[in-house]
């Protein structure tokens, strides 16, 4: 009877290890993220149709950054926004050691900003 205890042995000690291993909670398995797709910038965004109205209707309100440039910078006109658009851009995305804008306000909609980053990153044109 001794001869037959060792391979028992083996068969009960397979048996539970091939049971621990495959009745694991399926919740305890890692499973990677799934990236966003990040999708590229629309054809072309044009300033005078899309850009000037965002920066208009947000920014450049009577006392903010309109012609008399109460709140430090005038953006009316192409060559205003144009030459401050990294500023812009940083502010209304409310990054660290920029003012947060539109002051005391909430943050301008992703999509707009999204608008300008990508009229930013096609070179700012005047078109």
């Amino acid at each position: 009877m001794r001869k037959y205890v060792l391979p028992y042995m083996f068969l009960l000690v397979g048996i539970a290890m091939f049971t621990f291993t495959n009745t694991g909670c399926k919740k305890d398995k890692t499973i990677e993220p799934i990236e966003p797709v990040v999708e590229p910038c629309p054809d072309t965004i044009s300033f005078a149709i899309v850009v000037e109205p965002i920066i208009q209707q947000s920014c450049s309100v009577t006392g903010c950054h309109n012609a008399s440039a109460a709140g430090g910078y005038n953006l009316i006109g192409y060559a205003n926004i144009s030459t401050n658009a990294s500023v812009i851009l940083n502010v209304i995305n409310h990054n660290s050691g920029f003012v947060p804008m539109p002051l005391g306000g909430a943050k301008l909609a992703n999509n707009l900003i999204e608008q300008i980053n990508c009229w930013n990153l096609q070179g700012a044109l005047n078109n």
